[in-house]
């Protein structure tokens, strides 16, 4: 009975470190420009604004291309393979998840964040 145990503790003790590694090497912190410049890693977060002015739509393509800027105020071109979320013309922060390829961040997720509509105008009383 007692090897029954210890096989079964073995199995859930390998299951385990199995999951963790898999987890630890899927992880991606947020990088900054000139860090994501430096890696060849795929699946990079790069968060920063969108350079007002510089949003482009391709539909025929289906491209979408902004300046970036990180916050340490470096900027690169971001090109976004896929149909443009419903809300990219209101969205002024952006994590695109990719690589650098050449001299341009090539990414195929993007999570927008827009101003709220439900934000208040008025100052708080």
């Amino acid at each position: 009975m007692n090897i029954r145990v210890a096989g079964v503790a073995l199995l859930v003790a390998a299951g385990l470190g199995l999951a963790v590694m898999a987890f630890v090497c899927n992880a991606s912190p947020y990088v900054t420009v000139s860090q994501a410049r430096a890696s060849t890693r795929e699946g990079v977060h790069l968060a920063g604004d969108i350079i007002p002015g510089t949003l482009a739509t391709d539909r025929s393509t289906m491209q979408v291309r902004f300046q970036l800027r990180d916050e340490a105020g470096d900027t690169t071109w971001v090109r976004y393979e896929g149909l443009p979320p419903a809300n990219m013309g209101e969205a002024t922060k952006v994590v695109a998840i990719g690589k650098v390829e050449g001299d341009e961040f090539v990414c195929r997720k993007m999570l927008l964040k827009c101003p709220s509509k439900y934000e208040s105008t008025k100052s708080p009383a």
